[in-house]
């Protein structure tokens, strides 16, 4: 499954698991050159893909927090 991420997907599914399996916010620096919206593209593939789960802000529903899934282990090689 691993193969068919982008290398940015990838280093943000390698960032929660250096962070126990679960990030919270912020996940980028907020300024002209964030790469905010690209980290909150691959936060929404990669739930809809099944590899972790979003915790929303109720006020914005903004990514709050990110947990790794079974299949976001198996998709870093860890089973």
């Amino acid at each position: 499954m691993g193969t068919d991420l982008t290398s940015h997907q990838m280093e943000l599914l390698s960032r929660v698991l250096q962070h126990g399996g679960v990030l919270a916010s912020p996940f980028g620096h907020a300024g002209e050159d964030s790469l905010l919206s690209r980290v909150l593209e691959d936060i929404g593939e990669l739930e809809s893909r099944g590899l972790i789960t979003v915790k929303r802000f109720q006020d914005s529903q903004d990514p709050q927090q990110i947990e790794l899934t079974a299949m976001g282990y198996a998709a870093l090689g860890i089973e």
